[in-house]
């Protein structure tokens, strides 16, 4: 299967925020769609979030950073790992609408 949309999504300390975000794109996702979250050293449980999402859905993929590197450098390991012929980023702190 070819993905078309890659969405890239920057993740730090954004738990109050990252499951309704989370779930506002998986609402909507179809199977050409992948999902790639970049954990950048969390601290506040977020990482517990996006493992529960990776063991709920098969297209979303996780990459635990060493060090906090900032949301400009987690967006372009996004596109190094990105599959898809268009990307999309994704704060995780944003909900998007249907």
């Amino acid at each position: 299967m070819t993905i078309r949309l890659s969405i890239i999504v920057p993740v730090y300390n954004r738990k109050k925020y990252l499951k309704e975000c989370l779930n506002s794109i998986c609402q909507q996702v179809r199977q050409d769609v992948e999902i790639i979250l970049i954990d950048d050293c969390s601290t506040d449980g977020s990482i517990k979030i996006c493992k529960k999402f990776v063991k709920k859905y098969n297209f979303i993929r996780l990459i635990n950073l060493k060090k906090n590197r900032g949301v400009a450098y987690c967006r372009n390991i996004g596109i190094k790992k990105a599959t898809g012929e268009y990307i999309c980023f994704v704060d995780s702190d944003d909900k998007l609408s249907k």
